[in-house]
């Protein structure tokens, strides 16, 4: 009796001990900070967490269905060791369905009944009308009715009809308004169950203590879907005063998960006018050659970016320049528009939660696209009206080269830290915030704590702002446009880590439109424009007194003489550079003599001519850009 006695309480003891080993406990985090990289995000949970003395196995839930499982890392602190990590995907959660969604079925269930209880209601009031109209000859056939009682049954009948026909008519139109909203409510629900609800993404995380004790456990990774793009505001009061930058970020993520009140920084890293200068093209004389043709560079492209099964427009899709961090988000009706870099060509990067991703080179200013929704990127989770049918398949079971941040020498004074110094930003600074400068990448670490919903909005924060010495000039080619653009100069730009990004111009108070700082073709001094100054007024004409076509022998001579008039009506002196052009022959039977350039400089590869002026207040200056072309007599090319 006594060994049995004695076998149970070993094998309860044996039971006690593989429990212990083996209990698993689900453990819900809180989001403290995240970095947002140009193209994802990394992410930061830390919990306090009761760990028994033994084998344990933790599961964080709650998380995020697009974690990449290679940047998991987990940390932990005190006399333990972290024996596996593993990632999953939870496909079995009821609590799934959206918050929104079950509202508005419960609400639907309710005006279900109010709309039942109103018919039931027009159903009495129609029975009493019918009523009373069938028994309105209650005298009877051969019944005579004196003229008292005819006008009390008179004046009872039009009273009481009265009375139920205004009911009536109420009571209709409580059940049409309620009819009505049964079917917005409908439409909601449609909407929301149409779209893919992904699984809850879950991290496993199983150890071996030596004693029960309180641990903090740290997980860090990266979630795709997430990503911000910077963006600026350029303020301008006179070109004797600094230039004022706002620094701003534009961040939104579509997770699943809300960030809410977490430490955000901003990595540089990448894991309706234009205010663009034209630029001139070599004018180049051969055979079957034309002149340049202008008005064709594309600066800015806009367009719509829709649903390519229903049409219907995809607010919030990214809009990115391939190769570059300039980037742009779709509004409410799908619409975009952003601004070009300076490059011999462009392609824009089109990414949307849920479709396939769209690379269009650009090739018109105006650019459509369909987007076709990408049914692979992960099992989806469709919801009906008696709630989820599940895909279980998938392969988020296996362990794939997770980074621990305890190792085998961990003492009981926990993990090691590391501790990095960072330098503050001399600067203005909207909110509180430190500037960490990497080696590859500069870091904006906000001190303040910000809410990104998961709603793929754009969210605005203002980063920095710098007061930046910059020297101011006009720049101007009439020929291709007859206006000047205030231009600024900024030298030792590295220094406030711009990247390449649109931004909002403001002179003296006023949005003069929109200019692209593209520091990807920068060198020591970065070049920004301002937007077109009406103050400067500039007539490119042909004089043609002195423009004219001769012939002698075999050859002929093709003269043109250029007047480009520039006037400065502004009340202070400005600097002004102007661009024009001659014609570069790349045949030995043409040549090109240069008549007047007016002092300009001229590029003889590519004929550029650029003239550097200084215009006091009211006054005037007129180049001359003079040149022949002889060529062969009967050659039938076109001189500008």
């Amino acid at each position: 009796m006594k060994k049995l006695i004695l076998i149970i309480l070993l094998l309860f003891g044996l039971h006690q001990v593989l429990a212990q080993e083996h209990a698993e406990k689900k453990i819900n985090s809180q989001i403290k900070e995240v970095t947002v990289f140009l193209n994802n995000a990394q992410v930061h949970r830390v919990k306090n967490v009761a760990v028994p003395k033994g084998e344990s196995t933790f599961r964080f839930t709650g998380l995020s269905p697009f974690i990449n499982p290679k940047s998991i890392q987990v940390s932990a602190f005190g006399p333990l060791m972290i024996l596996s990590v593993k990632h999953e995907q939870n496909y079995k959660d009821k609590n799934l369905r959206p918050p929104a969604l079950v509202a508005l079925e419960n609400k639907y269930k309710a005006l279900k009944d109010q709309i039942a209880e109103a018919e039931t209601r027009l159903d009495i009031t129609n029975d009493q009308i019918d009523l009373l109209q069938r028994n309105k000859n209650i005298g009877g056939k051969n019944q005579v009715l004196t003229a008292p009682v005819l006008k009390s049954m008179a004046d009872y009948y039009a009273t009481k009809m009265s009375e139920l026909k205004f009911k009536q008519l109420n009571q209709q139109k409580t059940l049409k308004k309620l009819r009505k909203d049964e079917k917005l409510i409908i439409k909601q629900i449609r909407k929301i169950a149409d779209t893919k609800i992904y699984p809850s993404g879950e991290i496993v995380v199983k150890i071996s203590s030596d004693k029960a004790f309180t641990s903090k456990f740290k997980l860090t990774y990266n979630v795709s879907q997430a990503n911000w793009f910077p963006s600026y505001d350029i303020r301008l009061d006179d070109i004797d005063k600094p230039l004022r930058l706002t620094y701003k970020a534009n961040v939104k993520q579509a997770t699943q998960i809300d960030w809410k009140k977490v430490r955000l920084a901003f990595s540089s890293s990448n894991p309706t006018q234009s205010n663009e200068i034209p630029h001139l093209i070599p004018y180049r004389l051969g055979y079957h050659s034309l002149p340049p043709v202008y008005g064709k560079n594309i600066t800015k492209v806009s367009g719509t970016v829709t649903d390519a099964r229903n049409g219907d427009p995809l607010p919030g899709v990214n809009v990115v320049v391939k190769g570059t961090s300039i980037a742009t988000a779709t509004d409410f009706d799908g619409k975009y528009q952003i601004v070009l870099p300076d490059a011999t060509s462009n392609t824009l990067v089109f990414s949307y939660i849920g479709y396939k991703t769209v690379e269009v080179p650009v090739h018109s200013p105006e650019i459509n696209v369909a987007m076709d929704e990408r049914r692979e990127m992960l099992e989806s989770v469709v919801i009906n009206a008696l709630g989820v049918d599940v895909n279980t398949s998938g392969d988020g079971d296996e362990d794939m080269g997770y980074s621990f941040n305890n190792t085998k020498k961990m003492s009981v004074k926990g993990s090691h830290v590391e501790i990095i110094r960072k330098k503050k930003a001399e600067t203005n600074k909207p909110i509180p915030l430190e500037r960490i400068d990497k080696q590859t990448s500069v870091n904006f670490k906000i001190k303040r704590p910000y809410t990104v919903l998961s709603n793929n909005q754009v969210k605005i924060i203002p980063i920095i702002n710098y007061d930046i010495p910059a020297e101011y000039e006009y720049i101007s080619v009439p020929k291709i446009d007859s206006n000047a653009f205030l231009t600024a100069y900024i030298k030792d730009w590295e220094q406030y880590n711009l990247l390449s990004g649109e931004a909002n111009v403001f002179i003296d108070g006023t949005s003069v439109g929109k200019t692209l700082l593209d520091t990807g073709f920068a060198k020591d001094t970065l070049q920004v424009s301002l937007g077109v100054d009406k103050g400067i007024h500039i007539e490119r004409k042909l004089d043609k007194k002195f423009t004219g076509r001769k012939f002698l022998g075999s050859k002929r001579t093709d003269t043109r003489k250029w007047r480009i008039i520039i006037k400065n009506n502004k009340n202070q002196a400005v600097n002004i550079e102007v661009h024009d052009q001659v014609p570069v022959s790349d045949r030995s039977d043409i040549n090109v003599e240069i008549i007047n350039l007016s002092g300009g400089k001229l590029n003889t590869e590519t004929g550029e001519v650029v003239w550097h002026l200084h215009l006091a207040p009211g006054k005037k200056k007129e180049l001359i850009l003079h040149y022949t072309v002889k060529l062969p007599k009967y050659d039938d090319m076109v001189i500008e």
